[in-house]
């Protein structure tokens, strides 16, 4: 309460802490949507192999310091990744693109070979004191199966789009 006992209401998200901007991704027909512990959402591909290829969308406000190449590195980082390379190169291909970020990793997950790729890019609502919405791709697929289903996460993930205040379809 304020001084004089006055309280105002305020709603959240707001255009000081906008929260996590909408977006939308093109996903494979046959694929299931689940909500993950700690992600947005995932896409489950039919079981192959006992595996389900999938790719998981994380999202949060992160600050201006924070380089998106750098949080790509932690996606991975935090599945027991030790060998991870960049994929091209950081930033934005073209002025109308917003930056972006692509690390790979192959590792033993469950005594099996997984090959992981992690891209993060951020929404354009950078706040006035820099921190701004950031997204982390992460799809995992068997390393032996890479050559079909990575192209298919490639897929996916280059059909990521912000959609700022454009509300997402059902």
């Amino acid at each position: 309460m304020s001084a004089n006992g006055s309280m105002q209401n305020v709603g959240w998200p707001n255009s000081v802490s906008p929260g996590i901007g909408a977006f939308r991704i093109d996903v494979p027909a046959e694929w299931s949507a689940i909500e993950p512990a700690g992600g947005l959402i995932a896409f489950l591909a039919p079981p192959s192999d006992n595996f389900r290829v999938n790719l998981v969308v994380f999202g949060e406000r992160v600050p201006a310091d924070k380089e998106l190449g750098e949080l790509a590195e932690e996606a991975l980082l935090g599945a027991g990744a030790t060998d991870i390379v960049a994929i091209g190169m950081d930033g934005a291909e073209s002025e109308d693109q917003l930056p972006s970020a692509a690390r790979r990793t192959d590792l033993l997950l469950e005594g099996r070979m997984v090959r992981q790729l992690a891209v993060t890019t951020e929404g354009p609502d950078r706040s006035p004191t820099g921190v701004r919405s950031v997204y982390a791709l992460v799809g995992s697929c068997l390393t032996e199966r890479a050559d079909v289903d990575e192209h298919i996460l490639t897929e996916m993930i280059s059909s990521f789009t912000v959609t700022a205040g454009v509300p997402a379809a059902h």
